[in-house]
């Protein structure tokens, strides 16, 4: 995980929107429930909430992801998570 981190913080990438320090995050939601897309800073992936979030996307889809992270939870749960970091952006 702490390798995905380091990877996002030295992006200095600014592609579809997504300004420096930040990275796109697909939540792919259980079920019927659809997809949406969050830009959130790279420190808050840190926080705790987010980071147990990492994990589950790590053991689902791999620490090798390319292109937008995708992150397998409903969609109000990576919302409380958000809220609970306090240090992100909703597009």
């Amino acid at each position: 995980m702490r390798e995905l981190i380091r990877r996002l913080s030295f992006s200095d990438r600014v592609s579809g929107g997504v300004p420096r320090g930040c990275v796109p995050v697909l939540v792919v939601g259980d079920g019927d429930e659809e997809c949406e897309r969050f830009v959130v800073r790279v420190e808050a992936l840190r926080h705790p909430s987010l980071a147990a979030l990492l994990e589950m996307a790590a053991q689902e889809f791999g620490y090798k992801q390319e292109g937008i992270l995708r992150v397998p939870c409903a969609v109000n749960q990576f919302r409380r998570a958000l809220t609970t970091s306090a240090v992100s952006k909703n597009y």
